[in-house]
């Protein structure tokens, strides 16, 4: 299946349409790998991160004390693949495109269901996605370019053994105003979406050394010219994070989604809008 248009929620696909449970059902069926950018659109979607419940009080610990990357919107039982709350009858082992496998510190698989490396001492954390606010910034008419996710130079507050450099997602926006209703938008979008940006202007205060090409690590990354004279361009923390800190902590084992490749919930982001 070819990709999807590299402009974030264009709009563009013929699966926006769709409600969170009859994609989830074409994800398991094995007929869509690819991202799910452009797809139900208004849902809540979520990032993925499955790991042993001896690292589990350690990890939430990590996200309580990171909410701009990783405020989790639920937390299944050990053993348990359904996310009763934010999908209700979904399959955690089937019902992402495209997962990505860790062992000791390294990358060692991206399979497309993750039945076999299932255990009953495994739980599911559900980490929102910035397309929730992206939504309803479409909907307020707020125009930006989407430059993806990177790897910053931020430390994340450690917990326990997970440690490692914040992922950011990055926009630039072309007008004051466009800016200023970018953070008034998300930061509605706080419990679990990331909330308001964490870093504004130049991208090598934190690390970044050029904006605008996709790397081996995010191949789902856009490729788009550097950020134009008077455009703004804001920072928000994102979901890819605990990928990092995998890698980063040498983590035993643990089971995220690939970049891009997200959860589809039964919600609408608006639902889950502090008001």
């Amino acid at each position: 299946m070819s990709k999807l248009s590299q402009t974030e929620a264009s709009g563009a696909s013929p699966y926006g349409a769709l409600k969170g449970k009859e994609m989830r059902s074409i994800i398991r069926s094995g007929e869509w790998t690819d991202v799910t950018t452009d797809t139900c659109h208004g849902h809540a979607q979520c990032n993925v991160v499955i790991l042993p419940k001896d690292y589990a009080f350690e990890f939430l610990l990590f996200c309580n004390r990171n909410r701009s990357s990783c405020d989790p919107l639920e937390i299944t039982d050990p053993g348990d693949p359904e996310p009763k709350i934010m999908a209700p009858g979904a399959d955690l082992r089937t019902d992402v495109p495209l997962y990505r496998v860790f062992k000791n510190g390294e990358l060692v698989d991206e399979p497309t269901d993750i039945i076999k490396y299932w255990r009953d001492d495994l739980v599911c954390f559900l980490i929102g996605s910035s397309l929730a606010f992206v939504w309803s910034l479409k909907a307020a008419n707020v125009s930006w370019r989407y430059y993806g996710c990177y790897c910053t130079s931020i430390p994340c507050i450690p917990a326990g053994h997970f440690h490692g450099p914040v992922v950011v997602t990055v926009r630039a926006f072309p007008t004051a105003h466009d800016a200023v209703r970018a953070v008034q938008i998300s930061s509605r979008h706080r419990q679990g979406f990331h909330g308001p940006p964490i870093h504004i202007g130049d991208p090598t205060a934190i690390g970044i050394e050029e904006l605008g090409k996709p790397d081996d690590w995010n191949p789902y990354r856009p490729t788009i010219d550097p950020p134009k004279p008077g455009e703004i361009v804001m920072y928000w923390g994102c979901g890819v994070t605990p990928e990092t800190v995998a890698l980063e902590s040498k983590t035993a084992f643990m089971i995220t989604h690939s970049p891009a490749h997200e959860f589809i919930t039964d919600h609408l982001a608006e639902e889950l809008a502090i008001l």
